[in-house]
């Protein structure tokens, strides 16, 4: 059984830096970071599938065209109920909404059922905090200078969206 999402990712040079720049703040809240390699932006969770079926999914998000996806993340959160810090986009990106309600309807067309929830954009930085470290710390703050991501875009399709596999 495989694991999946599709997400978009920041380029590794940008991982590296927001990792290396938050890093004194993660070491302060006492928390686990996430490696730099596995920063994301979640468009879509589908779940867990047979192996037999992860081409048909792959040909459903194929088929997709839209607008290129821009992301800016200018803040820095703490989320109780996961217990995690994260990189926030303080304006919503209609083009990444959207990107991620028509990947939640292709998956479904196409026999999935991914977990349907509203795209908030966000970069999981660290977790395992605990809301009495987080409470040290004056959050939100403000992310200087903000990290921008840039989806790309092939004959109109997204060549930047990742299905990734837990």
């Amino acid at each position: 059984m495989l694991r999946l999402f599709f997400a978009l990712q920041p380029s590794l040079d940008q991982n590296a830096a927001l990792t290396a720049q938050v890093a004194p703040l993660i070491a302060q809240l006492g928390a686990q970071p996430a490696r730099a390699e596995n920063l994301h932006a979640t468009l879509c969770f589908i779940g867990t599938i047979e192996p037999a079926r992860f081409d048909a999914l792959r040909a459903a998000a194929a088929t997709l065209r839209g607008r290129p996806v821009r992301l800016s993340f200018d803040a820095l959160e703490y989320w109780e109920t996961p217990k995690i810090l994260c990189a926030t986009a303080s304006r919503d990106s209609s083009s990444a909404s959207e990107l991620s309600i028509a990947l939640g309807e292709a998956a479904v067309a196409a026999g999935f059922s991914p977990d349907i929830k509203p795209f908030r954009a966000h970069l999981t930085l660290a977790r395992k905090i605990a809301a009495a470290q987080a409470a040290t710390v004056p959050l939100p703050l403000p992310l200087v200078p903000p990290m921008v991501m840039t989806s790309r875009l092939s004959s109109g399709s997204h060549d930047s969206i990742l299905l990734i596999v837990l």
